[in-house]
């Protein structure tokens, strides 16, 4: 059995790659509004909450998502939930979808280990970026992933959840901007 891939195959792997960037701007919308999402809980952070009112919002926070990168989409030009049988598109999403089983472990630190429970959520949100690096041909994805990684390990251990927000907020800025170059050159 003949495992290569043809010049032609790989051609056509690569045209679905591109149309599933073009498709998705890149990841752009989503993480236009993981920025806006980090930023308010840098604003939770900053409130004299309690830990519990604190990591509770933290999750609220969360449902923004989808209808801010929907908006950020809009505002691109593009329909991030427009139906595709492009299995990148798919592949992206399942990505996506993984990092709902990583919010297990932020949901038991929540019960178990209350003061490191955002530390732990940036953790996940930072590390689930690293196959996009492949999806989107970006290399940004892959070293911003690393960094806040383990960034929010040590600025969280280190110095709290304010500082560590705030790094996470910085990156995802920096992100933002290659996406939007990156965006800009597909036009």
């Amino acid at each position: 059995m003949n495992t290569l891939i043809t010049s032609e195959q790989m051609k056509g792997f690569q045209e679905l790659k591109r149309d599933a960037q073009q498709m998705q701007r890149k990841g752009l919308p989503f993480m236009m509004a993981s920025v806006v999402i980090w930023s308010l809980n840098e604003v939770l952070q900053c409130m004299n909450l309690g830990v519990e009112r604190a990591n509770f919002l933290t999750f609220v926070t969360t449902c923004l998502l989808m209808p801010l990168a929907f908006l950020f989409s809009r505002l691109l030009g593009s329909n991030i939930f427009q139906k595709t049988e492009n299995p990148i598109n798919k592949l992206a999403f399942l990505c996506t979808m993984n990092q709902m089983l990583y919010l297990l472990i932020v949901m038991w630190a929540c019960n178990r280990a209350p003061e490191a429970m955002v530390m732990i959520f940036a953790m996940v949100f930072a590390a689930h970026l690293l196959p996009y690096g492949w999806a989107y041909d970006n290399k940004a994805y892959t070293v911003i992933s690393i960094t806040e990684t383990i960034g929010a390990l040590a600025l969280g251990c280190l110095f709290g959840n304010q500082i560590m927000i705030g790094f996470m907020i910085l990156l995802q800025i920096i992100l933002c901007s290659f996406l939007f170059a990156d965006v800009k050159k597909m036009k």
